[in-house]
């Protein structure tokens, strides 16, 4: 099977193709803003780079969030474009599923902070014990028993508070890691949704927001 994983979710664009669970060519380009603008182009350089044509691809893979709002309307829209454009399944992952199969654990706490509030998951092996979800540090850390291992651009705020568990550094999704998921997902238990987990902020106009009943 060959797998085109795109990320757009948190501060990078990243672009990988695996062919049979091997890698074959990734790239990670740290960056806060112009994701849109690279997205497509780099995808096209992974492909020419590995000697690929689009219509060889099998399936396109894509991080769903948590993550910056608009990050993550880029990797989506992307992926599911391309996706209809091949007539290819596309598969929607957790990017702290991501994040915690990338710390190579068996037992993982990833986590992730945007705009100040606090995401989180929790995997044993393959299995999810924490769904995503946004909650203070101490709730988190109150629910799970035993000894795990930190991982992902938010794992501090928890380290702050069990300096015992161990701490894997990871700041962005591995493109491989989620291409390597994919590979074993129902495309159609997984779909290319968005993962909000924070509401709506976005405001109408008189300063009412998404949530607001307008009478």
């Amino acid at each position: 099977m060959l797998i085109l994983a795109v990320d757009t979710a948190l501060n990078a664009c990243s672009v990988a193709l695996l062919r049979s669970g091997q890698a074959l060519v990734a790239r990670v380009e740290p960056m806060a803003k112009g994701q849109a603008e690279r997205l497509a182009p780099m995808a096209r350089e992974v492909l020419a780079e590995a000697g690929i044509k689009p219509a060889e691809i099998n399936r396109i893979a894509v991080t769903r969030g948590p993550g910056a709002f608009t990050g993550l309307r880029i990797g989506l829209a992307f992926a599911r474009g391309f996706a209809v454009a091949l007539d290819r399944p596309c598969v929607g992952i957790s990017t702290l599923e991501v994040l915690a199969h990338g710390a190579a654990t068996q037992r993982v706490v990833a986590a992730i902070e945007v705009a100040g509030s606090l995401f989180v998951g929790a995997w044993e092996g393959r299995t999810c014990v924490m769904e995503p979800c946004r909650l203070p540090a101490e709730e988190i850390l109150a629910s799970l028993a035993g000894d795990w291992t930190l991982t992902g651009p938010g794992a501090k705020s928890l380290a702050r508070l069990r300096p015992d568990w161990p701490l894997v550094s990871q700041d962005l999704p591995d493109p491989i890691v989620l291409a390597q998921l994919a590979q074993h997902l129902d495309p159609a238990l997984n779909p290319p949704a968005p993962l909000y987990l924070r509401g709506h902020e976005a405001k109408l106009p008189g300063g009412f927001s998404l949530e607001t009943e307008v009478s």
